[in-house]
């Protein structure tokens, strides 16, 4: 439970002054509403027999009123109508208050999930599904924690001083009458403590339903050209069908035991009206108790019928979120592979990088991916990276712009620990083109840009031109403005590298990463990239991942990887004349040009 304080502690402390209305407001509030049913007995009482009634609330209200010319009844009615005012004013003033927490609190929630996300590794998603992730950040956040966060617990405050104040009003009216009624009190803490449990282990079944049903319909949604190619939309359906089923199984068993638990809080307490009117009752036939007493009485014990009811519904509410909050604290718990530092920015970056005794693996496993590279290659090289399949060439390019860190071993840039590096700034410096480039669901020109402010448009023409991607343009609709759609799903996939390439070229990097990104591409449209990206690369440390003959020839260096180490290193005349790996490699990706 302390964590969980902890957790929403770190986000109400940027708002004391909503915590102090919110505190200060509510015991005001409490006070006078709970005041309204003794008025309402007084007047009773005067009205039946004309005396005033011997209570220090009654005397001053007479006593006030006499001042203002008022009888006592008039009296007694004006301060009911000014508290219920003053009362409700308070109500609305707090509640829109606690609503605009909620929603506050909401975007603070999901913001701040989605931003520690971003800095995960790759680890990080290999163990969270992608529909996992966005249930935990709407439906935990949204449905589960929202209205709890505010609203939740400040009405348990609310309630818990609703209880005590009107307690306090029925022991002024009879102690004995009082203690028959809270009888019931001890029975429903017991019923929380039996259900706690339950209760937590209905709401995790719960959220691992929904999470993997909108998981479902994500990788659906996702392979659904490959779905529709193999014609297996029925298969489809049935797994969908499924795991909507799970979720409704789920979600029918969390409402039925939430039901029971808020039934239970509810309607046992209605044994207290019974015990009011069967005791009070008896007390006034025999002149124990006044008929206004005793309507007071009734009040109060009606009006405690809902506070308690908040009560409940507040503890079936916080097993509910304590399982919300553990599920984000999940992610939160999992570290970053990469951390960011406060080194500020350094001088301008020219590109030399050095590799020295590299190794990467993940935690916990006993394969390394690469192990023992060493590296040198200067600014304004262009370098080449063969290999077979699973070779670690693609894990050695995630290393430069730190998308992970090394485990072992140094990377330095410009003589300079990549990890000095703000990694604002490195990733600035570094441009790459993954094996699949990534694509948001929006216009060409903002796919390119991905929020870079100071950008020129004729730096983005320039950056269309060299991709090769300027004739497509000009066949798209609205040009820079045409909607891709979800994952670019309205361009080609050659169409899709170039516009990566693009995006990767709009920064001017110095060091441009180049993995296998021309894949997709046909054999001219392949040639005449490769042919101007030449002409530009002497401006870059260009690191590429190619099979493709033409630009291995070119390489001022060539890096034959083999099982996660460096097996061969050389230009290319040496490396053939060698007749070793690089040789067999090379030689085979002749005969697929050939062939192609």
């Amino acid at each position: 439970m302390l964590d969980k304080i902890k957790w929403f502690w770190k986000y109400y402390r940027n708002y004391p002054w909503v915590l102090a209305i919110l505190l200060l407001l509510t015991p005001i509030q409490a006070a006078l509403q709970t005041t309204i049913p003794r008025l309402i007995g007084f007047t009773i009482d005067f009205l039946k027999t004309g005396e005033l009634p011997e209570h220090w609330l009654a005397i001053g209200l007479a006593d006030l009123g006499r001042e203002y010319g008022l009888g006592t009844t008039e009296a007694f009615g004006c301060g009911f109508i000014i508290l219920a005012l003053f009362s409700h004013a308070l109500y609305v003033s707090f509640q829109s208050t606690r609503a605009w927490m909620n929603l506050r609190l909401e975007w603070h929630f999901r913001q701040d999930a989605f931003d520690r996300i971003t800095v995960k590794g790759p680890d990080f998603f290999n163990r969270f599904r992608t529909g996992d992730l966005v249930t935990r950040m709407t439906d935990d956040v949204a449905e589960k924690l929202s209205w709890f966060a505010c609203s939740g617990i400040f009405r348990l405050y609310e309630a818990l001083l609703a209880v005590t104040f009107i307690l306090i009003m029925m022991v002024s009216i009879d102690p004995v009458l009082t203690l028959w009624t809270a009888g019931p009190l001890p029975i429903l803490v017991v019923i929380f403590f039996i259900s706690a449990s339950a209760l937590e282990k209905r709401y995790d079944w719960l959220q691992k339903k929904i999470s993997n049903f909108n998981d479902t319909i994500e990788a659906c949604f996702s392979g659904v050209r490959v779905v529709k190619a193999y014609v297996r939309e029925s298969a489809q359906m049935k797994k969908v069908n499924s795991a909507a089923k799970d979720r409704r199984q789920a979600e029918i068993a969390a409402v039925k035991i939430t039901t029971i638990i808020d039934s239970l809080y509810e309607y046992i307490w209605q044994f207290g009206i019974v015990i009011v009117l069967l005791i009070g009752g008896y007390g006034v036939l025999h002149s124990e108790l006044s008929i206004g007493d005793l309507a007071a009485f009734i009040y109060y014990v009606m009006w405690l019928v809902f506070p308690m009811f908040d009560i409940g519904h507040f503890l079936v509410k916080s097993r509910q979120s304590a399982v919300s909050i553990n599920r984000l604290l999940e992610l939160e718990n999992v570290p970053p592979m990469v951390t960011d530092n406060d080194a500020v920015k350094g001088k301008t970056i020219v590109g030399n990088l050095s590799l020295k005794n590299v190794s990467f693996a993940f935690d916990g496993s006993d394969r390394q991916i690469l192990s023992d590279i060493s590296m040198e290659i200067e600014a304004g090289q262009t370098v080449a990276i063969v290999g077979r399949v699973g070779s670690g060439k693609s894990w050695l390019v995630n290393l430069i712009p730190r998308l992970v860190d090394p485990t072992n071993g140094t990377i330095t840039l410009d003589d300079r620990d990549l990890r000095q590096f703000p990694l604002e700034d490195l990733r600035r410096n570094v441009g790459f083109v993954p094996q699949e480039p990534v694509l948001f669901s929006d216009t060409i020109r903002n796919n390119i840009l991905i929020g870079r402010e100071g950008i020129s448009s004729d730096l983005i023409d320039w950056a269309i031109e060299v991709s090769q991607f300027g004739e497509d343009l000009q066949d798209l609709p609205k040009g820079l403005e045409t909607s891709i759609g979800t994952r670019g799903v309205t361009i080609s996939g050659g169409q899709k590298q170039r516009l990566g390439l693009a995006r990767a070229l709009v920064g001017k990097p110095k060091v441009l990463i180049l993995d296998d990104c021309t894949s997709a591409l046909d054999s001219n449209t392949e040639a005449a990239l490769w042919d101007r990206l030449q002409e530009v690369m002497p401006e870059m440390t260009a690191i590429l991942i190619t099979h493709r003959p033409d630009t291995l020839e070119h390489a001022d260096n060539i890096f034959v990887f083999d099982e996660g180490q460096v097996a061969e290193v050389g230009t290319h005349s040496a490396l053939v004349a060698r007749e070793g790996l690089y040789a067999r490699i090379y030689k085979r990706f002749q005969l697929e040009e050939a062939v192609n």
